[in-house]
């Protein structure tokens, strides 16, 4: 047994702090560096613009990827969003219910959205045809007298409040969506928004066919007041400017979310989708 001399301690006491000087340098740097480079990777992402809300949709529904969007595809993924929230959300989760009413919603008014973006008629959706679902995204961001969806539902207010009073009531509404000159006039106005057909004409024919498809033709008082009785905060049995104002921001706040959400996912979506595509062709 060999005892080192008190110069040999000596040496040893000093190179101990030494290496431990040099193993934390070394793991401080590399952690800096691992640090710093996930830093970068997380602000390339964040950088990275979204891509646009038609493009995105045209990639999550075109299952097939032959460039055309089918109702029978829309449905599919309307079902596989469903079971999604059922089996992920939880019940009582509330944002999983709301979720799960936006997808309810949207099922329920997909064939005649489909039908409206469907300029040509040829029962599938282009990535050209879905670019309005960007433009309708844009226009719910435009301010007051910008030429966005505020301004064009106010014009239709306008259009419906007979007595010029700030207020629909349900006698108003009831006349007015049976109004063909009304229907005209705000045709016309949506169609400077979003020309999904050649002519304002043509759009008023379609819009006047989806308000006849949804009631138009049997709508009654009864029927009308319980439609809006949702946006009648102060219960008085008609809607104010200011209430249908309110809403809307509501609405249009949680459209652009969704969007938001859809842009993010969406490509990853589309990619467990192909995937899928594949194993039951296999």
């Amino acid at each position: 047994l060999t005892i080192p001399s008190q110069s040999t301690k000596n040496t040893m006491l000093q190179r101990r702090p030494m290496t431990s000087s040099l193993v934390l340098l070394l793991t401080t740097t590399v952690l800096t560096a691992t640090n710093h480079v996930a830093l970068v990777h997380a602000q390339q992402r964040q950088q990275q613009p979204l891509q646009p809300l038609g493009d995105v949709l045209h990639l999550i529904l075109d299952t097939d990827k032959n460039s055309k969007v089918t109702m029978l595809e829309v449905n599919s993924q309307m079902t596989m969003l469903e079971s999604l929230f059922q089996n992920n959300g939880g019940e009582g989760s509330e944002q999983a219910d709301e979720y799960r009413r936006i997808v309810k919603g949207v099922r329920s008014w997909a064939p005649s959205i489909f039908a409206l973006l469907d300029s040509n008629g040829d029962d599938g959706l282009t990535k050209r045809e879905l670019q309005y679902a960007t433009k309708f995204e844009k226009s719910l961001k435009k301010k007051k007298n910008e030429g966005g969806m505020r301004d064009f539902l106010g014009t239709v207010f306008d259009l419906l409040d007979e007595n010029g009073d700030d207020s629909l009531s349900v006698t108003e509404l009831l006349e007015g969506s049976a109004n063909s000159d009304i229907i005209r006039k705000a045709t016309v106005e949506f169609h400077k928004l979003f020309p999904l057909r050649n002519s304002p004409n043509e759009l008023k024919d379609f819009v006047k066919g989806t308000i006849e498809s949804i009631g138009g033709n049997t709508l009654d008082e009864e029927s009308v007041a319980k439609g809006i009785a949702y946006l009648d905060d102060d219960g008085d049995g008609s809607i104010s400017r200011k209430e249908v104002g309110k809403y809307y921001s509501v609405a249009g706040k949680k459209f652009i979310e969704v969007s938001t959400q859809i842009k993010q996912v969406g490509p990853m979506m589309a990619m467990f989708s192909g995937m899928d595509m594949g194993e039951r062709e296999l």
